[in-house]
């Protein structure tokens, strides 16, 4: 409650400020180790409905704030507001919020989220059924290790508990012990109740860390609470709940404690690719792709003309007249897949790859690849043929024998591989997300029969290509509908054993990180900090098997001049 013009018009100015600074608020993301070569950037900041968001909680932080700075105007606006009942607001409460995302240790994974608490007894019910209850944390901060919770309950709200504690004991002494007594044995009261219930939401919700799976800590911030008058049992409840384990913050925060908060520290860091590289189904194709090792077009017209057939119009045309002028800018700029790979592995490398990868690329190629296409795809895996097979690979190409080491891929073997010990906590947040996303799979069907059906296989696939339904069966997941299978299985390769995964797939990535973020037994923690600098996950531009498009265009054409 407030009331008084004068203390409602500072309240007002103080929240028109906070109002201000949330429209200008570009909090910086939590680290992710992923490297991005492809021409169009994966993970915008902007506003757009394709972006995960950056802080969850922000914007609904910022229309609570809008919605009560238009209360205090309107009320503040009206001439005989002082003779009018008092205005109940919570914008101290905002005010605080506001000023602890300002100062908590980044980086910060969410405002105003509800985690599930403990189980509760329903009250009044005889048959003593338990609910589960939400349990809201203000500020999910230092990548989900530390959670903090604003309250600005008043000496006089507390007070008014003690009242109640204290008449349940008068009551009990004047009944001469006839009835059981309802007084306390031990303290305890709102305060104590709020820190209770965090600290076991918190140890039903624990986050990774470079120890292990530990509970995030508890901070309460108690803005208006003074122990040192009235009652000493407001004392011992401060006290009380630190011996809990929960830390006590009292009053608001300082002029001199928000004007020192330190600037962000500069997110960019160098990126490298592992020694191991684990490839997808993707850049298996774009390995052998003619967009990937034809001559760069010499013009934008001659880029059209390669794919575009000119008796009609048709979806893998335009992809394809696409992807190969994102290799002419690239080639301008970066230059391209295989020289990004050229210049950013140093050393011995080694390629690996699924065996469901390796089955389904092989497939692909058969249906509808180009000569050229199926001959790379032949000796992409054989390291001890006969042949020369990299004269095989590169013949054609307009990259010299050997530009990458990309001969032979290794399959992986059917046993399961024992995590690597020494993984950065990314590679583990990864790994128990694609857990979670195939625990789903391998469950039996759902038994809500109103639950929504998956929508059926894209016409196209991210490649651009349209899907034949003899070489690609890939259905969605139940998790989500923009991630397969195969796709996740391939990421949990790489992740398992803390290598880069190298992947043409934009849309598989950006749906994999936002699942990471949104659960499956983690908070994105892993994004917390990143030990060394070895990418997780790398992106490159798609490349789909473009030959025999290529070649019927060009018959096309020649049947059209020569008519």
């Amino acid at each position: 409650m407030a009331s008084g013009s004068a203390g409602l018009r500072a309240l007002c100015a103080s929240l028109q400020s906070v109002n201000l600074s949330l429209s200008d608020f570009k909090p910086a993301p939590p680290f992710s180790p992923i490297l991005d070569s492809s021409t169009d950037v994966v993970f915008s900041t902007s506003d757009s409905d394709e972006t995960v968001e950056t802080l969850p909680g922000l914007k609904q932080l910022k229309e609570l704030v809008k919605i009560d700075l238009d209360l205090l105007e309107r009320f503040l606006e009206q001439p005989d507001c002082d003779a009018l009942p008092p205005l109940s607001t919570n914008a101290l409460y905002l005010i605080a919020v506001w000023n602890e995302v300002k100062c908590s240790p980044p980086p910060l994974l969410g405002l105003l989220r509800s985690f599930p608490g403990p189980m509760e007894p329903t009250p009044g019910s005889k048959k003593k059924k338990a609910v589960r209850n939400l349990v809201k944390v203000d500020v999910v901060a230092e990548g989900g290790r530390r959670w903090l919770r604003v309250n600005t309950i008043r000496n006089s709200r507390i007070l008014a508990e003690f009242r109640e504690i204290d008449s349940y004991l008068t009551d009990s002494d004047s009944e001469d012990g006839a009835n059981p007594s309802l007084a306390q044995t031990e303290l305890d009261n709102s305060v104590i109740r709020m820190a209770r219930t965090l600290l076991k939401t918190a140890e039903q919700n624990p986050v990774d860390t470079p120890e292990g799976l530990k509970p995030p800590s508890v901070t309460l911030r108690l803005t208006r609470l003074e122990p040192g008058e009235n009652d000493p049992r407001i004392a011992e409840t401060v006290s009380i709940v630190q011996n809990m384990g929960v830390e006590v913050q009292l009053g608001e925060r300082t002029e001199d404690e928000l004007a020192a908060i330190p600037p962000s520290p500069p997110s960019a860091i160098e990126l490298v690719p592992s020694a191991n590289i684990n490839l997808d189904l993707s850049v298996l194709i774009a390995f052998v792709s003619d967009l990937t090792h034809a001559a760069i077009p010499a013009s934008l017209e001659d880029a059209r003309t390669r794919f575009l057939d000119p008796t009609t119009e048709n979806e893998t045309g335009r992809a394809l007249t696409t992807q190969i002028m994102q290799e002419m800018l690239q080639e301008m700029g970066k230059g391209g897949m295989f020289k990004e790979l050229h210049d950013r592995l140093m050393g011995p490398v080694t390629l690996w790859t699924t065996s469901e990868a390796r089955q389904r690329f092989l497939r692909i190629v058969s249906k509808i690849g180009g000569p050229s296409e199926k001959r790379r795809a032949a000796v992409l895996f054989d390291g001890d043929g006969d042949g020369d097979t990299e004269a095989q690979f590169w013949e054609g190409s307009r990259f010299p024998r050997g530009y990458i080491p990309c001969l032979p891929i290794h399959v992986y073997p059917e046993d399961p591989e024992t995590p690597a010990p020494d993984r950065a906590p990314f590679f583990v947040a990864i790994e128990k997300t694609c857990v979670g996303i195939l625990a789903q799979e391998s469950a039996g069907p759902p038994s809500n029969s109103k639950k929504k059906r998956k929508p059926p296989p894209a016409e196209y696939s991210n490649n651009g290509f349209p899907r034949n339904p003899d070489s690609e069966r890939a259905t969605p997941t139940r998790a989500n509908a923009k991630l397969t299978a195969h796709t996740v299985e391939s990421m949990l390769h790489g992740a398992r054993r803390g290598w880069t995964t190298l992947t043409a797939n934009r849309s598989s990535v950006k749906a994999l990180v936002r699942e990471l973020r949104s659960g499956f037994g983690t908070t994105a923690s892993g994004e917390q900090q990143h030990q060394g600098k070895v990418a997780a996950i790398w992106v490159v531009d798609p490349r789909s098997l473009a030959e025999s498009t290529r070649e019927r265009v060009a018959v096309q054409r020649e049947k059209l001049m020569s008519s």
